[in-house]
């Protein structure tokens, strides 16, 4: 993973690049903006807070402070604090609000039986290098990890776990970034019930659940969104998308999770949203995802089931699912799902190689967008499409998802979708691979 990792790394440092890139006077402005230090040690409310050595101790009195736009907060290594870290202030894109870590030692954690142990309520807020959560009943996120109401938020390089969503962007929500972080068993449910008591109501387990829109959701490690649901036997995504548009979802490495993706819409009985602009124009590319537990990569949907019944979580149009890499040998495991009438409106799939033991697509016979993929293993239920394989993709057993010699998904792709593959080497504009990776002997 090390090449991953230097990528990631590379991705992250020319994000921080252009954050910082600002006019001379938000430069100033955020030099003269206050620095304020959250030791929960050795910190007092009643101190300044503007220096280490006179931090302040507890999440409340943080999250009352002044900040404006330039302004950090700073928690100290080592510490851990039990409540919510909200931060209601908004920086601006020339001077945003940073939260991150300072001093030797481990990372901060803020844990807690609150909904959110931390909330994102303003605008332009830059959060680095924290645990969120901790991975036991006594201390986790009973809901959110990291709750985002506002816009125009960066999360990157934290440490995430034991949430029922480990980042939770909620409608109305915009441009929010999620990139190179690390997502480990955010297994907690929300709703578990027993079916006797309401049927089909069982939901958590989410690393990251997309409400809102136009998000970037990049180069994170995301293992373990999977619980025990009374109605599904198991349930949980690492990244699933509900009422969100236009999110970019890429260069992730998704391990274990019950499934990599699903999406829908809210409809109400009668056939009306609730989402006047619906679920559409998501993209997936470059992913990666494996795992003896994950039963599902992708699940989308089209409007009417077979039997007329209306599809209440559908329909989501235009899913681009592209350069993607999934190896399933669990034995119920379905690669590919687009049912309830999916037509090329809602799906295009194209340059992927999908390895699932039970099924590796599944589509009404309406869906024709499905080109230039490998699918192996179980069951094919697909259109045929355009310059599809089906052969063993030749897998590296030492590397995973990465091609052997001799793949049949080698210079199968047209189409250049991204300058960089999950391990950063460079796509060129010919011979370009189906899957995550290109070829490299």
């Amino acid at each position: 993973m090390a090449s991953w990792k230097s990528a990631a790394c590379a991705a992250a440092t020319a994000a921080a690049a252009l954050l910082s890139a600002s006019p001379v006077t938000g430069t100033a402005y955020a030099a003269a903006a206050p620095v304020y230090y959250l030791d929960s040690v050795n910190g007092s409310d009643s101190a300044a807070g503007t220096t280490a050595a006179t931090a302040w101790k507890t999440l409340a009195k943080a999250s009352a402070a002044a900040l404006e736009p330039g302004s950090k907060l700073l928690l100290a290594r080592g510490g851990s604090w039990s409540g919510t870290l909200s931060v209601t202030r908004s920086g601006t894109a020339a001077a945003p609000i940073v939260v991150d870590a300072y001093g030797t030692g481990a990372a901060p954690v803020i844990m807690g039986d609150d909904e959110a142990c931390m909330t994102l309520a303003g605008h332009h807020i830059e959060v680095y290098n924290l645990q969120i959560g901790v991975n036991r009943d006594q201390g986790r996120c009973s809901w959110a990890g990291i709750k985002v109401t506002g816009s125009d938020n960066v999360i990157e390089k934290n440490l995430i776990t034991g949430a029922a969503a480990g980042v939770y962007i909620e409608p109305g929500a915009r441009y929010t970034a999620v990139t190179a972080n690390d997502f480990v068993d955010n297994n907690h449910m929300s709703t578990l019930t027993p079916v006797e008591v309401h049927p089909n109501d069982d939901s958590g387990a989410f690393a990251i659940l997309v409400q809102g829109d136009d998000s970037n959701i990049a180069w994170n490690t995301i293992t373990g969104s999977v619980a025990f649901s009374h109605d599904y036997g198991y349930d949980g995504a690492a990244v699933e998308i509900f009422l969100g548009s236009r999110n970019r979802v890429h260069h992730n490495i998704a391990i274990d999770n019950d499934t990599f993706t699903e999406l829908g819409t809210s409809r109400n009985p009668d056939g009306t949203s609730n989402d006047p602009d619906g679920t559409s124009g998501n993209v997936f590319e470059y992913n990666a995802i494996y795992g003896s537990r994950t039963r599902s990569g992708l699940v989308t949907r089209g409007p009417v089931h077979d039997d007329g019944r209306l599809e209440v979580n559908g329909p989501v149009f235009g899913t681009l699912f592209r350069n993607n890499s999934m190896n399933l040998p669990h034995p119920e495991a379905e690669g590919v799902v687009c049912d309830a009438s999916c037509t090329n409106q809602h799906l295009t799939l194209t340059q992927n190689v999908v390895v699932a033991a039970l099924k590796t697509a599944y589509a009404d016979p309406t869906f024709t967008a499905v080109d230039h993929n490998v699918f192996y293993g179980g069951l094919y239920q697909m259109a045929a499409g355009t310059a599809n394989v089906h052969q063993d993709p030749r897998f590296d057993p030492a590397r995973p998802l990465r091609l052997l010699s001799g793949s049949p998904a080698i210079g199968l792709g047209v189409t250049r979708y991204n300058e960089m593959d999950l391990d950063g080497a460079a796509v060129g504009t010919t011979g370009i691979e189906a899957g995550a990776y290109e070829y490299t002997p």
